[in-house]
């Protein structure tokens, strides 16, 4: 035992103890505890506490070490189905996907190089590093969820495509880390010399696999990713029989046609790693080449070295890229050319005022649904009081005075602050400050009162259902009238202005909400967004499958007869797909209360938005509420603006109140994060709004 003990290392043991950081004493205890079995030659291989060690055969030193391979995790039968089923379904439905992810991993002989600190060669390094950090770690952290979705392609000489469109779940772990080479020794050692003879490196091929791939699911609301490892320089001018230079521009040119194809919805990182004198020019080109499309899509390069660490670091920065995208897709349109207007904010040292005559003033009557001219003052002027003389309210100043620059900035629009003015020299402002506000897309400027008008609609209406609610808390145990909170939507006016420089120019106006005092918030979205949160909810298979039973017996019986209305007059089909909606989402509810003492406020406004979609019989559902909580009135009143509106036509007509209505799917993406509270409870939102039927032609003539 103690010529065990005292065994001596070789100095390249010693080298890769120091590289792996393994101790002399973990070797020491390998040769007293670890398990042995016969190696090459001969050799002892060793095992012992997670760390492998080979040695001689008499065992009197150590030819190398190196920690043992991560462990497949854990998945029973139950979990195997589930995993097979999601992806079943996900072939079914590719729409249901929200991200793609294409891992290209090279493959060729030189990944067997032994230079990797903590593994054995190189592509162990590259298959453990992205099964921890792209699958485990989003596992973990639920920022990936069954509807995430991986293809992986290996080339060498050729690319193959060896995983396809598998969800994110522990069975892929598994499969990724079934991909390590686990080839012997001799087996391994002569793959490189086999490169540089047969030019095994391409990555043409590997380009082109990944580009088919990422088109089979291309759809607006689905991120995509391109996960790019190699440890040198291609050599697709040897096997094409190029110059290297004609081969580097096919290259360039491919990926250049990826990013003007999928523009902002692909994020693409380049990683290297090995050895410092290896030539990665080419995946820096590429990078460049991603970039200049100026398509909206992200593209970086990441060199590792031989640190395994920086492998995994360029791995979260992709998986961090893609669940940006992921949200943004989810929470906006790409079919409209989303072109913002080059701006600077205003600040103390920039506050000047433009003043324009006021041509028009109309006003949204919902009586018979259009606009009007009104010959009053905006709503927003005199809101919250008067700061004039009450004789300025008889006749409306003439002027509009707007911030040259804005002090807010939304997805599709700008804010000014602005007055209404006697004169057009001088700040003789009255009344009180409001919010103007316009397009902040560039192509958009020529239809921007019909812009206007459509949230003019989308805010009177959510108004509307605002004040129904407000009538219903008041049966509520715990209601106190100074004390329960009430939901209220500001009124807007759409001003048309005199500008020289822009005919037609027409702003929408409201009250200026007081956000120094009261703090701005986002209550929700309109992509299940809560408190400014995003969860990214996994997919329902059970529910999703019931869909697609009841398509297929739909479209065998001809249930639903071409040409039916939108309106719900007839038998809303869709009930069976809205269980979880209503009764099975209530059961999750936490304990009725009788008092309000310790009620989050906020309930009411998650309250009003699942309100919203059952009074109307599950035809629209008013979100994206964002505002003030106004507390020194009484009672309370949260002040909003901006809401959306996701309206469920049978006749499937997209986008019928604006961009931000996703329809039936932002209805669902609603349910996969809300958890009803008391407010729901106690208001029985299971029940259905008979009169409503009477009512809705009325706002969406």
């Amino acid at each position: 035992m103690s010529r065990l003990i005292s065994i001596l290392s070789t100095e390249h043991g010693r080298l890769r103890r120091e590289e792996r950081d393994i101790d002399k004493r973990d070797l020491q205890k390998a040769l007293k505890y670890g398990t042995r079995e016969k190696n090459f030659k001969g050799r002892w291989k060793i095992e012992y506490d997670g760390v492998i060690f080979i040695v001689n055969e008499s065992m009197t030193y150590e030819v190398t070490a190196f920690p043992s391979p991560l462990a497949l995790a854990s998945v029973d039968v139950d979990e195997m189905i589930e995993h097979n089923r999601t992806r079943h379904l996900l072939l079914l439905k590719p729409e249901l996907c929200t991200s793609h992810t294409i891992l290209v991993v090279d493959n060729s002989g030189s990944m067997t190089t032994h230079d990797i600190n903590l593994h054995r060669d190189r592509q162990v390094a590259a298959y453990s590093v992205t099964a921890l950090e792209f699958v485990a770690e989003q596992l973990f952290k639920q920022t990936a969820t069954n509807s995430d979705i991986v293809t992986l392609i290996e080339f060498d000489k050729i690319a193959r495509e060896v995983i396809t469109k598998e969800p994110i779940t522990w069975e892929l772990y598994n499969r990724l880390l079934s991909r390590r080479d686990r080839r012997g020794f001799v087996a391994r050692q002569g793959e490189s010399l086999n490169d540089i003879l047969h030019g095994n490196s391409n990555y043409l091929p590997a380009l082109e696999a990944a580009d088919k791939a990422l088109n089979y699911i291309n759809h607006d609301r689905c991120a995509l990713s391109l996960l790019f490892l190699s440890d040198g320089a291609p050599t697709d001018a040897q096997t094409l029989n190029l110059t290297p230079m004609a081969a580097n521009n096919e290259m360039a040119e491919k990926i250049n046609g990826m990013a003007q194809n999928f523009k902002e919805k692909l994020n693409i990182q380049m990683i290297a790693f090995g050895s410092s004198y290896q030539d990665f020019s080419v995946l820096e080109n590429l990078v460049d080449a991603a970039l200049s499309a100026n398509s909206g899509t992200k593209a970086e390069f990441t060199y590792c070295d031989k640190v395994a660490d920086k492998i995994g670091s360029a791995v979260s920065n992709l998986v961090s890229s893609t669940t940006e995208t992921r949200t943004q897709l989810l929470q906006s349109d790409r079919n409209k050319t989303r072109t913002k207007r080059s701006v600077e904010m205003e600040s103390d040292l920039n506050t000047k005022w433009n003043y324009y005559k006021i041509v028009d003033h109309n006003f949204y009557d919902r009586r018979c649904n259009s606009f009007r001219y009104h010959a009053g003052l905006p709503p927003g002027a005199v809101l919250g009081g008067e700061i004039s003389h009450s004789n300025e309210n008889r006749k409306p100043p003439p002027f509009l005075v707007m911030n040259r620059h804005p002090c807010g900035k939304g997805a599709e629009r700008l804010a000014f602050r602005c007055h209404l003015s006697r004169s057009q020299y001088g700040e003789h402002f009255v009344f009180n400050e409001m919010v103007a506000k316009e397009t902040n897309l560039v192509e958009r400027p020529d239809d921007n009162v019909k812009f206007h008008e459509d949230f003019c609609k989308s805010q009177d209406l959510a108004g509307y259902l605002a004040g129904e609610f407000n009538m219903r808390t008041a049966a509520l145990p715990w209601y106190h009238k100074d004390k329960t909170p009430n939901i209220f939507f500001l009124p807007c006016s759409i001003l048309i202005l005199d500008d020289p420089q822009w005919l037609g120019r027409g702003v929408l106006v409201e009250k200026k909400l007081n956000t120094e005092k009261y703090g701005w918030r986002k209550y929700n979205d309109n992509a299940g967004g809560v408190n400014g949160k995003y969860y990214h909810a996994p997919l329902d298979l059970e529910r999703e499958f019931a869909k697609i039973r009841l398509t297929e017996q739909n479209s065998m019986g001809n249930i639903i007869e071409e040409g039916s209305e939108d309106s719900s007059d007839n038998e809303d089909s869709s009930d069976n797909e809205d269980q979880s909606d209503d009764e099975s989402i209530i059961s999750t509810s936490e304990s009725t209360s009788n008092s309000s003492d310790d009620l989050d406020p906020t309930y009411y406004i998650q309250a009003f938005t699942h309100f919203t979609y059952l009074f109307t019989n599950k035809q629209v559902m008013v979100c994206d509420l964002q505002g003030v909580f106004n507390t020194d009135m009484v009672p309370p009143v949260f002040e909003l603006t901006d809401p959306a509106i996701h309206y469920k036509s049978k006749r499937d007509n997209k986008k019928v109140f604006g961009r931000t209505d996703l329809g039936r799917e932002g209805m669902d993406l609603f349910f996969k994060t809300h958890k009803c509270n008391q407010v729901c409870k106690v208001m029985q939102l299971t029940r259905k709004n008979n009169d409503w039927k009477k009512k809705w032609r009325n706002y969406v003539r």
